[in-house]
């Protein structure tokens, strides 16, 4: 199990279980003693097959949802030492859920994306500049601002509603299958928007996925959830390199990867430790320049 330091993780579980229907014949217990730290600053994804506890994890990370046992904490300090401070999480800890565009309700696409700001008690001049840079981050043209959210394209309405959580400006933002759905262009534009709005305010983001690919370009990290535990934690190289240990548990790897091992396995001479596109067409560029030059000696 990773090492968890207060210092290292904005959101840290220790010994956590979580239980459905408890007391009832439909009991089902979706997190078995679970201990994993989420990085500050770090694009984190979450995969695992469906039951694995993946969206149960992320709703304790905001206190949704309150484990049975076990300490949910953030920046060190235990979510729920104080109930009553819960919503203060909740602004700190933003969560998407999976197709979150059902969840817009306003007249316009203004009011949607300000009605958190606005409950946290920004004045007006606060809010329209966090509407306004949202948007920008989403890839909104702001002269959607007026538009009724359910006049939008279904790519706009997600956008929309995840510019609603970041217009609160959560030190962690949690997404639970944000690109569910979309075509490729769709799922470019949502995870790129992400990855740059990451890279640009240096806040902490989780990912949950089904998609390897998705996760091999814009994770830094991953956590890997079998039957409700935690089953591996590191970087994407670490766990893409673990072929065989996904697979048994009804995972996959990326297919440019499964395409490298492929390769290596007919004799060509690449490194296996390869998990997207770019870092294959770079090999295969570097083992032509190598044949080039070897062939003129």
């Amino acid at each position: 199990m990773t090492d968890t330091s207060s210092s290292k993780y904005i959101i840290e579980l220790q010994n956590v279980n979580f239980v459905y229907g408890e007391g009832t014949p439909f009991r089902s217990e979706a997190l078995v003693d679970v201990s994993v730290g989420i990085e500050r600053g770090t694009v984190t994804g979450i995969i695992g097959h469906t039951g694995s506890g993946k969206s149960t994890l992320v709703q304790l990370f905001n206190g949704l949802i309150k484990p049975q046992s076990g300490t949910v904490m953030l920046d060190g300090r235990d979510i729920w030492a104080d109930p009553k401070k819960i919503g203060e999480v909740r602004f700190r800890v933003g969560l998407v859920f999976q197709y979150p565009e059902y969840q817009l309700f306003e007249e316009t696409v203004r009011r949607d994306i300000a009605f958190g700001p606005r409950n946290m008690g920004l004045s007006e001049d606060e809010i329209e500049r966090r509407v306004s840079e949202a948007m920008t981050f989403v890839g909104l043209d702001e002269k959607l601002l007026d538009a009724s959210p359910f006049e939008l394209s279904g790519g706009q309405k997600r956008r929309v509603a995840i510019a609603g959580v970041i217009a609160m400006e959560p030190e962690v933002l949690v997404l639970d299958e944000p690109a569910a759905g979309l075509d490729p262009m769709g799922r470019e534009e949502i995870l790129g928007g992400i990855w740059s709005y990451q890279r640009r305010k240096r806040s902490t983001v989780v990912i949950v996925s089904h998609s390897m690919e998705d996760m091999a370009r814009f994770c830094d990290r991953l956590v890997v959830m079998c039957g409700g535990r935690v089953s591996m934690t590191g970087t994407c190289s670490e766990i893409f390199r673990h072929a065989d240990m996904l697979t048994e548990i009804g995972l996959d790897i990326p297919q440019i990867t499964r395409l490298v091992l492929a390769l290596r396995a007919r004799g060509v001479d690449i490194d296996t430790d390869i998990y997207t596109v770019e870092q294959a067409k770079a090999a295969t560029e570097q083992i032509i320049k190598n044949k080039r030059s070897g062939s003129k000696c």
